[in-house]
């Protein structure tokens, strides 16, 4: 059987971190022929993150201190993951875990596999005047995802509806394989330019979400889509 390496980059999360855990426990990954190696890695957080996290037996905790941005928190479970795929979670609720089975299955068609809420939104919605956005998104972000796939399609000539999407499955073997540079939201926008520059193919599935607000503990800002741009620019050449 395979492992997928779920990869839990987390920032002061307490307050979500083992809702999540029990979450992701109780997903049947084995049904899809993928055992479970859950690793958090807690971005020096100032709460009980990564305490609660090491409460869970096989559950392995790997602490930065002190902050150094999400992508530094993946690159670094990248490095610790000994599974065959890698799974990057987002530490809080926006997403579901039940959505791995779908993930996993689209193996059969890509290298790498991106859970799109843009589609799983429009499967929910339907036809909308703002295709793709969920009721509770603000407006900003929503065009934000619309426009960093426009740019994506220009540089690189491959449609992909949701780049900014935390739910990306990538084969293991390649990512240890990958220089990465950057270190905070814009990594997973080099990794996608690398992705498509090796020649891998990238699948995308409906999965679905539940955004929240920055008052919420929400992290991402306007300045990330500038970097996001910029970053696809950087790596494209």
């Amino acid at each position: 059987m395979r492992t997928l390496s779920i990869v839990i980059p987390a920032y002061n999360e307490e307050q979500f971190i083992a809702t999540l855990l029990d979450r992701i426990l109780a997903v049947p990954t084995e049904a899809s022929g993928f055992a479970k190696e859950l690793i958090v890695v807690d971005d020096g957080s100032r709460d009980r993150t990564a305490a609660i996290a090491a409460g869970y037996p096989g559950v392995k905790v790997f602490t930065q201190v002190p902050n150094q941005g999400k992508g530094k928190a993946v690159r670094r479970g990248i490095a610790e993951a000994t599974g065959d795929f890698i799974l990057i979670q987002d530490a809080d609720l926006e997403y579901d875990p039940s959505d791995y089975p779908a993930l996993l299955s689209a193996l059969s068609r890509a290298d790498s596999v991106y859970g799109s809420r843009t589609l799983g939104q429009a499967r929910l919605q339907g036809f909308t005047l703002f295709p793709g956005r969920h009721p509770e998104q603000k407006f900003g972000p929503w065009l934000a995802g619309v426009l960093l796939t426009l740019w994506t399609a220009l540089l690189y000539g491959r449609w992909i509806t949701d780049t900014l999407t935390a739910y990306k499955l990538y084969p293991a073997k390649v990512m240890k394989s990958m220089t990465l540079l950057t270190s905070g939201f814009e990594t997973d926008h080099e990794i996608t330019a690398k992705l498509i520059r090796q020649g891998l193919r990238i699948a995308e599935v409906p999965i679905a979400y539940i955004p929240r607000s920055a008052e919420e503990g929400k992290k991402i800002k306007a300045s990330d889509g500038l970097i996001a741009v910029w970053t696809l620019l950087r790596f494209r050449f």
